[in-house]
């Protein structure tokens, strides 16, 4: 598959729009504060792990197939073992997991209610043309395998 010029110009925009979205909870929490506090900044690190656990995991899958992470490079094998055996986007998870985190550390219950709007962008954006890219490639195996495969958990 040919790369796109516009893929040139803006670059995988997953992490980005997950750092906007704890800079908008986060700039939410100053202006319009709840009277309640999430429990301790110190809970941050048990989601961050997770999310760290995850990208290790799936970078690890991906290595063990030798294809590429990218996801604008065409891909050379379809990945259905390790941590993609339970999620089918396991890095995307973890970009949920540290917005999850930055609510903690950041006391932003903001941050926690703009999981799902990051979650339907991932879902109408990247994830659909990354299915339909492997569904091109692959059509029966990845029709088994998101049949058998929840996409977050």
């Amino acid at each position: 598959m040919k790369t796109q010029f516009w893929q040139y110009i803006f670059p995988p925009l997953p992490p980005i729009a997950m750092l906007l979205t704890v800079g908008f909870g986060v700039l939410l929490n100053h202006y319009f504060s709840f009277p309640f506090r999430l429990g301790s900044p110190y809970w941050a690190g048990f989601p961050l792990a997770l999310a760290i656990g995850l990208l290790v995991a799936a970078k690890w899958a991906f290595h063990r197939h030798h294809t590429t992470v990218d996801p604008i490079k065409e891909p050379s094998a379809l990945v259905t073992t390790g941590i993609y055996a339970y999620t089918r986007n396991p890095m995307y998870l973890a970009l949920v997991l540290i917005i999850v985190s930055a609510g903690f550390y950041f006391n932003s219950l903001w941050c926690w209610g703009l999981v799902p709007a990051y979650m339907t962008y991932l879902s109408m954006t990247f994830i659909f043309s990354e299915e339909q890219r492997l569904a091109a490639h692959w059509p029966d195996a990845f029709a088994e395998y998101r049949a058998q495969v929840r996409r977050w958990i």
